[in-house]
């Protein structure tokens, strides 16, 4: 089976999940809840996340991230589309225009506050990334290159 890297790069240092979650660098404040998710679209080619939020029961949940092209914008998009994703109708993307670099973002956000909701959802969206990316036929649909995504085989 294929699955999302686990060698997620922050900055010039490239560490596995473990040394991430003890990594003070760019994870010093970055809200424990966030980092699965952050990881996954992280090691999508092309992705880079650069805020996020867990939302704390208060706001939604929230990551704000870039793509260097619209061909992983599309993968993550078809992957939580409410016709292939139980949770579809729970999550939106919107783009987040900024008048500092990078001026455009997208917002991967939860339309619910409720933490213990949305984390269920989180690691349903992650197991959404990792099938289709088994599925050669869904980057054909989508018009894409299946070679253009970065996975490792797990066991």
């Amino acid at each position: 089976m294929k699955v999302l890297s686990n060698k997620i790069k922050y900055s010039d240092t490239i560490l596995d999940n473990l040394s991430a979650l003890n990594y003070k660098g760019d994870r010093e404040f970055m809200d424990a809840e966030c980092v699965d998710l952050c990881d996954a679209l992280n090691s999508m080619k092309g992705v880079t996340t650069n805020e996020s939020c867990c939302g704390h029961n208060h706001q939604p949940y929230r990551i704000w991230f870039t793509c260097d092209s619209l061909e992983p914008l599309k993968f993550i998009q078809s992957c939580i589309d409410r016709r292939y994703w139980e949770y579809g109708d729970e999550w939106y993307i919107e783009p987040s225009i900024s008048d500092t670099k990078p001026f455009l973002n997208f917002a991967l956000t939860s339309k619910s506050t409720n933490l213990k909701t949305i984390m269920v959802q989180v690691k349903s969206m992650i197991d959404s990334f990792n099938y289709y990316l088994n599925h050669e036929n869904r980057f054909e649909y989508l018009g894409q290159k299946y070679e253009n995504f970065i996975f490792t085989e797990a066991e």
